[in-house]
């Protein structure tokens, strides 16, 4: 083999790596929830997830909607919402929480943010503020 075609494949080989390794960047780690489970006549909410590396911008949930965004990175994902003049932020996904689960789930109602992993038992994890 001569010099060239060494460094040919030397440059395939190095692209081919690279390539594989960014796909493991992209690794789909889990899927945060928010639903919005405010009174029938409330107006729609605005909520915003995102982490240090990630931001899905800010989205508008209608009651009953069930919003949904993909976790790409073991990172602390923050979450906010805005409901009329009440305010509220909490973690939608903490790696030591949520690490093992594919799927959190956060159902908002006018008393809080409560989570579930199996989108049926609740636990309140956060509060409403009045801004």
């Amino acid at each position: 083999m001569d010099a060239r075609s060494s460094f040919v494949l030397f440059l395939v080989s190095v692209f081919i790596f690279s390539v594989a390794g960014l796909g493991g960047q992209d690794k789909h780690v889990a899927t945060i929830h928010v639903i919005n489970s405010m009174p029938r006549e409330s107006e729609p909410m605005q909520t915003r997830c995102k982490s240090r590396y990630t931001d899905y911008g800010m989205h508008q949930l209608r009651v009953g909607d069930d919003y949904q965004c993909g976790v790409q990175e073991k990172a602390l994902y923050f979450c906010a919402a805005l409901s009329g003049r009440q305010i509220a932020s909490w973690h939608g996904f903490q790696p030591r929480r949520d690490g093992n689960h594919k799927a959190v789930f956060w159902l908002v109602k006018e008393d809080g943010f409560f989570l579930s992993w199996d989108n049926s038992s609740w636990v309140r994890k956060s509060e409403w503020e009045t801004e």
